[in-house]
């Protein structure tokens, strides 16, 4: 016969809570790690004592009024053997592990768990088990540096004040604040914001970071310190190649009061939104320059990407252990995707649900927070491992295979295998739960291979912008005043009407100067000729041949200060009177002159588009377009033209304004280009179209694509990362 026994000399138990929430905490003093169970676990526990098959402790349990079935009892066992906090003795008081079905989730690592061994008979790992703990540790590695027990102690007397209740009321009203001022100059602000898409910048968003996680951990680690908490070590953990801060508080486990938890839990993002606000105070008061540029990025990391990662209660960091302390379920994750995992059971082969350690809405709100976190964490570790990939090229390949078998098949295989040997077959005929698996499996290979081998039924999406048809955009040729405006906006016009003129008179004198300079040369060319000074002569002519090309330039620079339409149009440049009397730079627009009958559509079409594009043209298909505000319009496609360019065709079209296109800035003048290259195609508008939208209205085309599903998702989750 066999029983089991708990190391309750080596477990250190701490009871948590009060009344029908009380809890309980157990550190295990070998691996400094802790483990939270609930009061029928701990009363499960209690029996393990080396002396009791697990029969008799469910008999047990069920005199003193538990609710747990067999299979809670050996499910709980199995557990406890796979994480080393309990062995199951045999006759001979031999030692052994149970093969686990569920995993023990341990509240003190912020990173999911690493797979554990499975010991065989000997002691020793297996094969597959060395293979595993080898790709967990190529997947993630934790290197400490510094002991944080006594960087807490030195930081402590002068930092302890910050977690005051004076300071906490300093610190409500700065955010408040900082939010306040954010949000009243949202437009100035988020103009700072998109220049992180500066490359120039990524280096000191990069220190940024850094400076503002060691601040994090240290607001933890002095925290902890402040309740009497014994600090761990503080480090840099490597995930995916990912440099992440952390430092061990894991013993504040031990803490009586919830609210001392939270509070430490909560210390770094506190102290970092404490920053963010301040920064947003600097970006406020700073003139425009670096300074401003700086604090709206600190501004960024600490504020919004504090909450996004750190407080997300998805992701088992702060924000996971906060909720976790709010509801009182202990071990959140584990208790919501044991029960998501029953409840897929139970849908796809009716399986029965086992009896929960939770009840009422408590057990719903685990089940909801595994929904949610499992389809995130999904979403959030793809888009890691393609990122790796991306950037390690070879090395990331391998990254993403080990993170795949780890995450995705061997989970799933140890599942299936579950279902398979749930119930042995009938003779050779297969049982009911054998035979959905083999259907649900043929169903999924099905999928695979139609969105493998199938086109996408999705389009794909071309950006496209409305702009005037041979529109005539009058910019000064040099710098001058405006010294005569004959048009308004709205003026219908002809062509040849004059509409502006500008005043430069330093043109006028040097035109004057230039001619004297020529009289003189002409003069002196006749002169030595006369003496029959021939060289002379000659060069005397050239330079008055030069002064001749000069001011035939010059004349034609003179004739450009009269602005003349180019065509028939209207002036569609607002507030042109107002330009009367003022200075003008060279190159800088006057007004434009258009026809609002007369629009055409501006389509960008990237290198991974033309193909689909230029097969869409010559099949003859006609394009669906909806520009924004709901405008819809179907016109012909018509073939791109055959030169690629980064120069922004239009200004609407650019990210820094809203529009889709991603640009970056080139040189100390900050010029914008396009970050790719992009084709142009020129979709002509009828009349009526044409009143109906706007220049400068920017929206998308759609057209047929032409990969399968598999390519189409391949490529939207690489350029989102």
């Amino acid at each position: 016969m066999a029983t089991i026994v708990v190391g309750e000399a080596t477990l250190e138990f701490t009871a948590s809570g009060s009344g029908a929430t009380v809890g309980y905490v157990a550190k295990d003093p070998r691996t400094g790690r802790f483990y939270r169970f609930g009061p029928q676990e701990f009363h499960c526990i209690q029996w393990m004592d080396g002396h009791r098959s697990l029969a008799e402790i469910h008999r047990q349990l069920e005199r003193d009024g538990g609710h747990w079935t067999a299979t809670d009892v050996l499910a709980f066992a199995q557990e406890l053997t796979k994480h080393h906090l309990a062995a199951v003795l045999v006759a001979d008081d031999a030692p052994t592990d149970d093969d686990a079905t569920n995993a023990v989730v341990e509240q003190a690592d912020c990173l999911p768990a690493e797979p554990q061994q499975r010991v065989t008979g000997t002691g020793q790992p297996s094969l597959i088990s060395r293979w595993i703990r080898f790709g967990s540790g190529l997947l993630s590695q934790r290197l400490p540096l510094v002991d944080g027990d006594r960087v807490a102690t030195r930081l402590l007397p002068s930092c302890s004040v910050l977690f005051s209740r004076l300071a906490m009321l300093v610190w409500t009203v700065l955010v408040a604040s900082g939010i306040a001022i954010v949000w009243d100059h949202a437009d100035l602000f988020s103009s700072e914001i998109r220049r992180v898409f500066d490359q120039q910048m990524w280096i000191v968003l990069a220190v940024i970071w850094c400076l503002l996680k060691v601040v994090h951990e240290c607001g933890h680690a002095i925290c902890a310190k402040r309740h009497g908490v014994r600090v761990g070590p503080m480090g840099i953990m490597f995930f995916l190649f990912a440099p992440l801060a952390y430092v061990d508080v894991t013993d504040a486990w031990k803490l009586i009061r919830r609210r001392d938890r939270i509070q430490i839990a909560l210390a770094g993002v506190y102290l970092e939104l404490g920053i963010g606000a301040i920064a947003a105070w600097v970006w406020w008061l700073s003139p425009i320059g670096m300074t401003k540029h700086l604090a709206a990025q600190i501004f960024l990391v600490a504020g919004p990407a504090t909450l996004l990662v750190n407080a997300n209660p998805l992701l088992r960091l702060d924000g996971y252990y906060v909720l976790s302390d709010l509801l009182e379920i202990p071990n959140l994750r584990a208790q919501g995707r044991r029960r998501l995992i029953a409840v897929i059971e139970r849908v796809l082969f009716g399986l029965p649900i086992p009896a929960s350690a939770l009840a009422g809405w408590r057990r719903d709100a685990a089940l909801l927070h595994a929904f949610c976190s499992v389809i995130f964490q999904i979403v959030w570790m793809t888009g890691l491992v393609i990122a790796i990939t991306s950037w390690a090229k070879g090395l990331g390949i391998v990254i993403a295979v080990v993170a795949a078998l780890l995450w995705g098949l061997l989970p799933l295989v140890r599942w299936a295998h579950k279902i398979w040997t749930i119930q042995p077959p009938e003779g050779w005929i297969l049982n009911v739960y054998q035979r959905r698996l083999i259907a649900y499996s043929s169903l999924i290979c099905m999928a695979v291979q139609f969105a493998c081998l199938h086109t996408s039924p999705f389009s794909r999406r071309v950006p496209v912008v409305v702009r005037y048809q041979d529109e005539q955009i009058a910019r000064a040729p040099v710098a001058a005043f405006v010294s005569g405006v004959f048009v308004r906006c709205g003026d219908r016009v002809r062509r040849g009407t004059l509409l502006m003129e500008l005043d430069q008179p330093e043109l006028i004198i040097t035109r004057e100067q230039w001619l004297d300079q020529r009289e003189v040369a002409l003069a002196k060319a006749i002169q030595h000729r006369r003496r029959g000074e021939i060289a002379v002569s000659r060069i005397a002519q050239d330079q008055a041949d030069s002064l001749d090309r000069k001011l035939a330039e010059l004349e034609q620079q003179i004739e450009s200060l009269r602005i003349i339409a180019q065509r028939d149009g209207r002036i569609t440049s607002p507030a042109t009177d107002r330009l009367l009397g003022s200075y003008v730079a060279g190159g800088q627009e006057l007004l434009r002159v258009s026809d609002p009958q007369e629009k055409e559509l501006l389509a960008l079409v990237a290198e991974d588009n033309l193909l689909a594009y230029q097969t869409a043209a010559l099949g003859g298909h006609t394009a669906n377009i909806r520009l924004r505000g709901g405008v819809a319009i179907e016109t012909p496609l018509v073939d791109v033209q055959p030169s690629a360019s980064r120069q922004i065709p239009h200004p609407a079209l650019a990210a820094t304004v809203g529009g889709p296109l991603a640009v970056q800035s080139i040189g100390a003048a900050h010029t914008q280009t396009l970050v790719h290259p992009q084709l142009q195609s020129v979709l002509p508008l009828d009349v009526l179209t044409s009143l109906k939208v706007q220049s400068g209205q920017i929206g998308r085309l759609t057209i047929p694509d032409d990969r399968t599903l598999i390519s189409r998702i391949w490529d939207h989750v690489r350029e989102n990362n």
